[in-house]
C-alpha cells in the first residue's frame, strides 16, 4: 500500500514537519551548529546524533538512550547507508542531478522515495515506519549542510584572495 505525505520547512530553517491525511504525522528539529536532530513521532522520542569527521556517521537513538541504526555516509558518492541493530540495511542516494529528488530502499521490498522543491516536497512510500521516513529526511539535510559550506568557503576563500 502506497502512502503519499508532505514535508515542509522555513526556508532558513533545518526544522521539518510531515503531514500525512492533513494532520502532523512527525517533526525533526535540527541543532543550529551540529549535524544532529530530534525526532517526535506518535510513537516516540528519538535523537539522532552525529559523530566524526573522517569516517562519519549519526546514531540514531530512542528515549532510553539505546543505538536503534546508523547511518554511514560516503562522501565521495554522496550517499549514505542505514544499518538498523535488527540487521536491516537500507540504501540512501540523489536521484537527480539537482538533487532534488532522493529515495531510501533495502533493494527488496521497502522503497522511500522523496521529492522536493526550496521549502516543502512529497514523501512516496510503501513502508509505515517513522524511524526510516525521518532518516531519509535527515541524511538530505546532511549533505545540504556540507554543500552550503563548502560553498561558503569557496566564497569565503575568493573573497580573501581578492583582498591580497
Amino acid at each position: 500500500m502506497e502512502k503519499i505525505l508532505n514535508w515542509r520547512k522555513g526556508l532558513f530553517d533545518s526544522n521539518y514537519q510531515v503531514f500525512g491525511d492533513g494532520f502532523l504525522k512527525f517533526s525533526l528539529n535540527f541543532s543550529s551548529l551540529k549535524n544532529s536532530a530530534i525526532a517526535t513521532t506518535q510513537g516516540g522520542i528519538y535523537l539522532l546524533r552525529s559523530e566524526g569527521y573522517s569516517n562519519p556517521e549519526t546514531k540514531i537513538l530512542n528515549n532510553q538512550n539505546e543505538v536503534l541504526a546508523v547511518i554511514r555516509y560516503d562522501w565521495l558518492a554522496i550517499k549514505a547507508r542505514v544499518i538498523f541493530t535488527s540487521g536491516a540495511q537500507f540504501d540512501w542516494s540523489f536521484q537527480n542531478s539537482w538533487l532534488s529528488r532522493w529515495s531510501l530502499n533495502n533493494r527488496a521490498d521497502k522503497q522511500i522515495i522523496y521529492n522536493s522543491s526550496t521549502t516543502s516536497g512529497l514523501i512516496h512510500t510503501n513502508v509505515n515506519d517513522d524511524i526510516l521516513i525521518f532518516t531519509g529526511l535527515f541524511i538530505r539535510e546532511y549533505y545540504s549542510r556540507i554543500l552550503y559550506a563548502f560553498v561558503f568557503f569557496v566564497i569565503f576563500l575568493s573573497f580573501v584572495r581578492n583582498i591580497f
